[in-house]
């Protein structure tokens, strides 16, 4: 198939549901027993959508994102549930199956550009690896007059300069390189594009700049993303929807504007509420205690266990309004109001 007629056969299937993750887990198997780093998360996302993924360190969010790219290393492993991109469950794939899949059909824009990029090979061999690796085989190898076609087009698409394709990644700003890994991800019009805290190392200006690339982008392609990050304002103006991690569990989701205006979970709103605001001058408020050990997790509230509380029973998924889900905990429903 080429590249054409692949891209073709996207746009034509590019309409409802992007991802459907069910019951995903991850664990990681210790001396102590079994860190349950993601413990049967399920959403789902429609084609063209933003989703962004927020909790403290360590709730989860880039074991998920990993998972979601079968790209979870021992002594970590999938421990069950369903990634479906495009009809096609990820984690049925073998190795090669899977491999072809990245950047065709799931892509990643890592945490650190600067550690994700090789440092002793120019731009725009990075740039036609992932293309030659991924899809291009025997007579669909490239000329050199295609090759530099490509790869100015991948630049501009990013708003990066030809020369850039001929610099090495410490001749960069941060910035640029977090362009060109941009560039890379949707260099094969990726039917989802995971996002991983891609402007964690920039400054605020540069990461206006870069988020605004990384959105267009993905309208052009009509493309879902999953974005995970810490900073619950660039959440607001970039996602449609946002999921709320704890202890490796889902425990909020639902269209943005309505959990950050309306937060059900005592988890969120205590996040949304250690916030500084101009509007509303007022004493920072932290969120108390420490995260649950994810080691040998009880199937109860892990948040209860953050309070000195306990809620032994599993807790069930609510339907708050439409799209607006929570785990809803009677033990410690009203915390935080």
């Amino acid at each position: 198939m080429t590249t054409k007629q692949k891209a073709s056969s996207k746009s034509a299937s590019n309409s409802g549901l992007g991802i459907d993750v069910k019951d995903l887990k991850v664990h990681y198997d210790t001396p102590d027993g079994v860190v349950k780093a993601v413990d049967g998360v399920s959403f789902s996302l429609r084609q063209g959508e933003r989703m962004a993924l927020v909790g403290e360190s360590g709730s989860g969010k880039s074991t998920l994102a990993m998972a979601l790219m079968r790209l979870t290393r021992a002594p970590g492993r999938i421990a069950g549930g369903q990634v479906i991109v495009g009809g096609q469950d990820m984690l049925d794939l073998d190795e090669e199956e899977m491999r072809l899949q990245r950047l065709n059909e799931v892509a990643l824009v890592p945490q650190g550009a600067m550690n994700s990029l090789n440092p002793v090979m120019k731009i725009k061999n990075q740039l036609l690896d992932g293309l030659y690796d991924h899809q291009l085989r025997g007579d669909d190898k490239m000329s050199k007059e295609d090759q530099i076609q490509v790869v100015e087009k991948l630049l501009d698409a990013v708003d990066l300069a030809p020369g850039v394709a001929e610099m090495y990644p410490h001749e960069l700003s941060g910035g640029m390189k977090q362009r060109v890994a941009i560039a890379i991800a949707t260099s094969m019009q990726p039917r989802i594009i995971v996002a991983d805290e891609p402007t964690s190392a920039l400054d605020v200006v540069v990461q206006r700049n870069v988020m605004q690339t990384l959105g267009r982008l993905q309208e052009g392609l009509h493309a879902s993303i999953i974005l995970i990050g810490h900073d619950m304002g660039l959440v607001a103006q970039f996602s449609d929807h946002v999921g709320v991690m704890y202890a490796g569990r889902l425990v909020e989701v639902g269209p943005v504007k309505t959990v950050f205006k309306s937060p059900k979970h005592p988890y969120t709103r205590l996040l949304i509420k250690s916030l500084p605001t101009l509007s509303n001058k007022k004493e920072f408020i932290g969120i108390p205690g420490l995260p649950a050990t994810l080691l040998n997790l009880p199937e109860g509230c892990a948040f209860c266990l953050r309070i000195g509380k306990e809620t032994p029973t599993k807790i069930p998924w609510v339907k708050v309004e439409k799209d607006h889900f929570i785990q809803e905990c009677k033990t410690c429903a009203n915390y935080g109001n």
